[in-house]
């Protein structure tokens, strides 16, 4: 596939749709060796590098991905503010690592400008579709359907070509597996579209048969069925997944598969188009904003683990803490994972992050009959007093 110019895959001005930039921000982040120890559904909440075995490193990366988002930077931008960074870390060049699955020692490559330029393009691509998606889902009433299309490359992969100027319905199960990009360099996208403009192109296609070929992952010896036409590990709509997890969440059902969905999706609710009204006053009712785990839900006796926002709280907390933006919930999750937790009464729990800096602070209570669990206060605190004698009240829970 004929290359072109390392530019953002998008021009927004100011910036970038806040679906991209939230799907990205809200991955945990996850070391691994091969990108074959990593499944689809992994890559939709948690951001991993090959050869990253060291957190340091996959963090390093994340936040210089997480700025080129936010700021549209091209390529020689991010691999300029990187490349130093990575180096100082020691994950230049190659070097000699252990497989953790093999225990055979090999010559690794890690750093270099052709690894930076394969995962530049492959995150930014992958966070402007999830972004894409979640907008598609929110604006299917008014446009319905959505368009294959080519991206501008000279030469295609033939099943690409076989689905250019295909129109499916928005929820049609084709594009849970053919949601752009489907592989490795891959700039096909999708337009949505409204009836009328589906009717002007011939109306609404067949829905294609999806045939598939056998996958064996040779480090895990697991086989499935990978569409052909898509590159194994592509074969998932990572905005999807996403979505459904965060169903999950408002829903009220439980997430027990994989800690890591059920973190990103709590992430993904804090932050969510939904919060955002909630917060800013435009929307009554409550969201979901993240869970207790069962030995603290048991702690204050609530019937439930998920933790909720109302909007009369939101009211409150805007006039106490006006500093404090949408993503600054994202923090949250992270915030009742870790933190010191002090009971301050039989209803309610103080959670105060670990660091020697002025905390993140949260306090969560249980209603009366102990069927939910309200967030009543988060904020940053503003002096280490103000933190001492909020611990000195307190009965440590978790320390």
């Amino acid at each position: 596939m004929t290359e072109f110019t390392d530019k953002p895959d998008y021009a927004f001005d100011p910036g970038p749709p806040p679906e991209v930039s939230r799907y990205f921000r809200n991955k945990g982040m996850r070391p691994s060796f091969s990108w074959l120890d990593v499944e689809p559904e992994e890559h939709a909440v948690a951001f991993t590098v090959a050869k990253a075995a060291k957190l340091d490193v996959v963090e390093a990366i994340k936040v210089e991905l997480q700025r080129s988002i936010d700021e549209g930077l091209p390529f020689e931008t991010f691999q300029k503010n990187l490349r130093p960074r990575l180096q100082t870390l020691g994950w230049w060049g190659k070097a000699e690592m252990t497989d953790p699955v093999t225990g055979e020692l090999i010559d690794a490559q890690l750093g270099s400008p052709h690894r930076l330029r394969t995962i530049y393009r492959a995150n930014l691509r992958t966070a402007r579709a999830a972004g894409q998606w979640e907008r598609i889902q929110r604006t299917k009433n008014a446009l319905p359907y959505l368009e294959y299309r080519l991206g501008p490359s000279e030469r295609h992969r033939p099943h690409h070509e076989d689905k250019e100027y295909l129109v499916l319905p928005v929820d049609d199960p084709f594009w849970r597996k053919w949601m752009p990009p489907n592989g490795w360099g891959c700039k096909c996208w999708v337009r949505q579209l409204t009836q009328r403009q589906a009717d002007a192109r011939g109306g609404v296609s067949e829905s294609p048969a999806v045939p598939t070929s056998e996958f064996r992952n040779k480090r895990t010896g697991v086989v499935t069925q990978v569409p052909q036409g898509i590159d194994p590990g592509w074969d998932r709509n990572p905005g999807d997944l996403r979505l459904r997890a965060l169903e999950q969440v408002t829903e009220g059902k439980l997430i027990s598969a994989d800690p890591a969905v059920a973190q990103a999706a709590m992430r993904d609710m804090a932050t969510s188009w939904r919060a955002a009204r909630v917060l800013s006053g435009n929307a009554p009712g409550t969201v979901p904003v993240t869970m207790l785990d069962d030995t603290l839900r048991g702690v204050l006796g609530a019937d439930t683990r998920q933790v909720l926002l109302s909007d009369q709280t939101a009211i409150k907390q805007g006039a106490s803490h006006p500093e404090l933006s949408i993503e600054d919930y994202a923090r949250l999750e992270g915030l009742i994972q870790s933190a010191a937790v002090y009971q301050q009464d039989a209803r309610n729990l103080v959670f105060i992050e670990k660091v020697e800096d002025l905390p993140w602070i949260a306090v969560i209570k249980a209603t009366t009959q102990r069927h939910e669990l309200f967030l009543t206060t988060f904020y940053r605190a503003s002096s280490g007093r103000y933190v001492r004698r909020l611990r000195e009240r307190g009965t440590v829970v978790r320390d």
